[in-house]
């Protein structure tokens, strides 16, 4: 998962970041309608208020802005703020603005009609294991017996196919990882903008083209990160003759990639092009192994964005995090109501791991990110392997790449990747390994179900047949250890 430094500052030589989100939602699953939503001025973040109070009057920052769409649309608003000298690009599917603004402008922003709030657009960093981008890493053809995916495809003769599952996440190398292949497994593989110059439009400077890059073979510039995502999902195990095949590898891959270094506002233009695309592509599950500290906050631009989508149609999976073992350490992104969080455990028949990573006689994973005892919200909906988990190797990969090796090429690690398939496969441990299991598992569900079952059908779904986790309360594994083989045989 991805992890927001909120103790740092977001700074950078010359300018800083900010987001205008468009629409306020409720602490409820339904989003409030937009009366009595209008005061004198939008709401400006505590965070941003902040950075405009230390900022020089001449800096700008790359903010977001939210609007009100029920009253106006990002095209009129994003003309009203070009109109004050500032920089604007609106998204076409979500109520969001990125703009390049000085502090007094970013401050009349805020009294424009329809405005609704000004956030920061806050750092994220993809999170392999606990600490950081490093391996500890558990099989494929280990965790996904686990969750008896192996036993649903066969049982229901599902593979996932024609079920588009979107990864949105650091890329996926299509070129050189043939179990993720483009364009045959991974049909659409793009990467969104990350240049201002590119992204970023004036009234003397208009936008010109789109955001994103698409058809890329391999849009995985220097992580891994999705790349080995992706082959959890639906990798078809082709480079390892079978052995190391994902959980739905005949799904239909769309790799959204957003940034080495990860920012709010590109995730945003992620699902804004999920939105844009659901039915070029049949995408009916996002697998998000990314997110952030804190609080959760329905106002939140992301988990705006993420209702958005699940009203759509469209099933969000999230990492819970990996701050675990402590209490009240979920990523907030996976705790709203419409989401699916998804807390690591580990391999039924990894023993070692179990010894390294879990607690003994038990099966959840240390650093996994746990909830609050009792509490409605904030516990985790189902548990999926993510320790000791072998997937897919980028070629361009550098960054999972060089922190794995210690694990990859030590024949004692409990990693146990085998060493003729070294060179396309690579060991990594974190929710973000375990997300990708649930997603891949909604995928196999939706083709057995004709793509007819709606998100709050695939969550309940999933939490009435997951695997209870002897010793582990609901703020810990939420409902327990998925179970492919009964979600999939109930998903009619």
């Amino acid at each position: 998962m991805l992890t927001d430094r909120r103790g740092v500052s977001m700074r950078r030589p010359g300018t800083w970041t900010l987001l205008i989100a468009a629409a306020v939602v409720g602490a409820s699953c339904s989003e409030p309608s937009s009366g009595a939503r209008h005061s004198a001025s939008a709401t400006i973040a505590p965070l941003l208020a902040d950075l405009l109070v230390a900022a020089a009057p001449t800096d700008t920052e790359f903010v977001i802005v939210q609007f009100d769409d029920a009253t106006t649309s990002g095209a009129v608003v994003a003309s009203r703020i070009q109109g004050l000298g500032a920089g604007a690009r609106a998204l076409t599917q979500l109520p969001f603005i990125g703009v390049l603004a000085t502090p007094a402008q970013v401050q009349t922003i805020a009294t424009l009609p329809g405005v609704i709030q000004i956030s920061p657009n806050s750092q994220l960093h993809y999170l392999g294991a606990p600490g950081g981008l490093r391996a500890l890493a558990a099989l494929l053809d280990e965790s996904v017996p686990t969750i008896k995916a192996d036993q649903a495809r066969t049982r229901y003769g599902v593979t996932g196919r024609g079920i588009g599952v979107a990864i949105l996440d650091s890329g996926i190398d299509g070129l050189y990882q043939v179990d993720v292949q483009y364009p045959s497994r991974t049909i659409q593989n793009l990467k969104v903008l990350v240049n201002q110059k590119d992204v970023i439009c004036f009234r003397t400077l208009p936008c010109v083209g789109s955001i994103y890059v698409e058809n890329l073979p391999n849009s995985e510039t220097s992580v891994g990160h999705g790349t080995h995502v992706s082959g959890i999902a639906g990798g078809n195990g082709t480079l390892s003759n079978g052995l190391y095949t994902g959980v739905a590898p005949g799904s239909n891959l769309i790799g959204i990639g957003t940034g080495d270094v990860l920012f709010i506002f590109w995730a945003l233009a992620g699902f804004d092009y999920i939105l844009q695309h659901q039915d070029d592509y049949n995408i009916k599950v996002v697998n998000n192994s990314w997110g952030t500290s804190g609080p959760f906050d329905p106002k939140d631009p992301i988990n705006v964005a993420t209702k958005r989508v699940h009203n759509r149609g469209i099933t969000v999976v999230f990492a819970a995090g990996n701050d675990g073992p402590d209490q009240n350490t979920l990523n907030p992104y996976s705790v709203a109501p419409w989401v699916i969080g998804v807390a690591a455990s580990c391999s039924a028949t990894d023993t070692l791991a179990q010894r390294v990573h879990c607690q003994p006689g038990g099966m959840l994973a240390d650093f996994s990110s746990r909830g609050v005892p009792g509490d409605p919200l904030y516990h985790p909906t189902v548990t999926a392997p993510g320790v000791h988990v072998i997937s897919a190797r980028a070629s361009t990969g550098t960054v999972l790449n060089t922190s794995d090796a210690p694990h990859d090429f030590d024949l004692t690690s409990s990693c146990g990747l085998r060493q003729e398939f070294i060179a396309y496969y690579t060991c990594a441990s974190g929710t973000s390994m375990a997300t990708p299991h649930v997603t891949g598992v909604v995928a196999l569900m939706q083709e057995r179900a004709g793509g007819r079952l709606r998100p709050d059908q695939v969550r309940d779904l999933l939490v009435q047949t997951a695997d209870p986790m002897a010793g582990y309360a609901v703020f810990e594994v939420g409902a327990g250890l998925v179970n492919a083989l009964e979600a999939v045989g109930r998903s009619r």
